[in-house]
């Protein structure tokens, strides 16, 4: 998965269709969003900017009260 949003995800956030890069870059300007342009012309956002400016916060596993792996020297 990559660190930047697909232009279907991203016209899925701004509501438009994902070869319309200039409504794109549009939206993401008048909405004080941060993107740069690829050399195709498509705006890109990071997902993490875009989960931070959508208020979502990443989880922290590592103080999950669930080991990340199973233990198998219970099963010895």
């Amino acid at each position: 998965m990559s660190d930047y949003l697909s232009a279907h995800e991203l016209a899925d956030l701004i509501d438009c269709k994902p070869n319309q890069r200039i409504a794109m870059q549009r939206w993401l300007k008048d909405n004080h969003w941060k993107f740069v342009v690829d050399r195709n012309g498509l705006p890109k956002v990071s997902r993490a900017y875009r989960d931070m400016k959508l208020g979502v916060t990443p989880t922290d596993h590592t103080n999950s009260k669930f080991d990340a792996a199973p233990n198998l020297q219970a099963f010895a």
